[in-house]
Protein backbone atom coordinates (compact mmCIF):
# COMPACT_ATOMS: atom_id res chain seq x y z
CA UNK A 1 0.00 0.00 0.00
CA UNK A 2 2.72 2.43 0.59
CA UNK A 3 4.46 1.53 -2.61
CA UNK A 4 1.20 2.15 -4.49
CA UNK A 5 1.01 5.65 -2.42
CA UNK A 6 4.50 6.98 -3.20
CA UNK A 7 4.02 6.00 -7.29
CA UNK A 8 1.07 8.24 -7.08
CA UNK A 9 2.88 10.95 -5.27
CA UNK A 10 5.63 10.69 -7.73
CA UNK A 11 3.22 10.59 -10.87
CA UNK A 12 1.55 13.93 -9.21
CA UNK A 13 5.11 16.13 -8.26
CA UNK A 14 5.82 15.06 -12.07
CA UNK A 15 2.67 16.15 -13.58
CA UNK A 16 2.64 19.19 -11.61
CA UNK A 17 6.51 19.91 -12.33
CA UNK A 18 5.61 19.39 -15.83
CA UNK A 19 2.54 22.06 -16.32
CA UNK A 20 4.55 24.57 -14.00
CA UNK A 21 7.44 25.01 -16.72
CA UNK A 22 7.55 27.94 -19.88
CA UNK A 23 8.85 27.18 -22.56
CA UNK A 24 12.42 28.35 -23.73
CA UNK A 25 11.08 29.02 -27.17
CA UNK A 26 10.00 32.98 -27.30
CA UNK A 27 9.59 33.09 -31.05
CA UNK A 28 6.97 30.27 -30.74
CA UNK A 29 3.36 31.01 -30.10
CA UNK A 30 1.60 28.58 -27.68
CA UNK A 31 -1.10 28.42 -30.23
CA UNK A 32 1.18 26.61 -32.30
CA UNK A 33 1.81 24.35 -30.24
CA UNK A 34 -0.48 21.31 -29.27
CA UNK A 35 0.20 18.02 -27.33
CA UNK A 36 3.42 16.07 -28.13
CA UNK A 37 4.06 18.07 -31.35
CA UNK A 38 7.20 20.01 -31.98
CA UNK A 39 6.84 23.57 -33.36
CA UNK A 40 6.93 24.23 -36.89
CA UNK A 41 9.92 26.86 -36.99
CA UNK A 42 11.65 27.68 -34.00
CA UNK A 43 13.97 30.46 -33.84
CA UNK A 44 17.02 31.39 -31.27
CA UNK A 45 19.86 33.44 -31.16
CA UNK A 46 23.13 32.34 -28.99
CA UNK A 47 26.15 34.37 -28.18
CA UNK A 48 29.59 32.47 -27.36
CA UNK A 49 31.83 33.79 -24.88
CA UNK A 50 33.48 36.11 -27.70
CA UNK A 51 30.48 37.86 -28.19
CA UNK A 52 29.76 36.05 -31.48
CA UNK A 53 25.79 35.90 -32.06
CA UNK A 54 24.71 32.97 -34.09
CA UNK A 55 20.96 33.23 -35.31
CA UNK A 56 18.81 30.37 -35.89
CA UNK A 57 15.81 29.44 -37.37
CA UNK A 58 14.77 25.28 -37.64
CA UNK A 59 12.06 24.48 -39.79
CA UNK A 60 10.95 21.15 -38.30
CA UNK A 61 8.42 20.26 -41.37
CA UNK A 62 11.08 20.48 -43.88
CA UNK A 63 14.10 19.46 -41.71
CA UNK A 64 15.88 23.00 -42.65
CA UNK A 65 17.79 25.11 -40.82
CA UNK A 66 18.92 28.61 -41.88
CA UNK A 67 21.94 30.10 -39.62
CA UNK A 68 23.17 33.20 -39.50
CA UNK A 69 26.72 34.30 -38.62
CA UNK A 70 28.77 37.54 -38.80
CA UNK A 71 25.96 38.60 -41.70
CA UNK A 72 26.46 35.60 -43.84
CA UNK A 73 23.18 33.38 -44.41
CA UNK A 74 24.21 29.52 -44.43
CA UNK A 75 21.53 27.21 -45.16
CA UNK A 76 21.25 23.59 -43.90
CA UNK A 77 19.59 20.44 -44.22
CA UNK A 78 18.82 17.77 -41.33
CA UNK A 79 20.49 14.73 -41.31
CA UNK A 80 19.35 11.94 -39.15
CA UNK A 81 21.48 11.66 -35.90
CA UNK A 82 20.44 8.96 -32.93
CA UNK A 83 21.35 11.95 -30.16
CA UNK A 84 21.02 15.48 -30.81
CA UNK A 85 20.89 17.50 -33.57
CA UNK A 86 23.17 17.87 -36.91
CA UNK A 87 22.10 20.11 -39.95
CA UNK A 88 24.75 20.21 -43.03
CA UNK A 89 25.79 21.29 -46.41
CA UNK A 90 28.27 20.98 -48.67
CA UNK A 91 30.47 23.78 -46.87
CA UNK A 92 29.21 23.48 -43.47
CA UNK A 93 28.33 21.06 -40.44
CA UNK A 94 26.18 22.48 -37.22
CA UNK A 95 25.24 19.84 -34.10
CA UNK A 96 23.93 20.47 -31.05
CA UNK A 97 24.43 17.66 -28.65
CA UNK A 98 24.03 18.17 -24.53
CA UNK A 99 24.21 21.98 -25.05
CA UNK A 100 27.26 22.26 -26.88
CA UNK A 101 26.83 24.22 -30.23
CA UNK A 102 29.22 23.71 -32.99
CA UNK A 103 29.27 25.16 -36.61
CA UNK A 104 32.40 23.86 -38.83
CA UNK A 105 33.22 25.51 -42.35
CA UNK A 106 34.85 22.89 -44.71
CA UNK A 107 36.05 21.12 -40.87
CA UNK A 108 37.55 23.93 -39.36
CA UNK A 109 35.35 25.08 -36.40
CA UNK A 110 34.26 28.73 -36.79
CA UNK A 111 31.53 29.03 -33.81
CA UNK A 112 30.87 27.00 -30.58
CA UNK A 113 28.84 27.81 -27.68
CA UNK A 114 28.20 25.67 -24.42
CA UNK A 115 25.69 25.90 -21.92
Amino acid sequence: MARKIFILIVAILLMVSCLGRKSDLKSVSASSITSFQQPKIVRSTITNPDGITLKQTFNNVNGTCVLVLKGELIELKQDRMASGIKYSNEHYIYTNWHGETRLLKDGKLIFSHDE
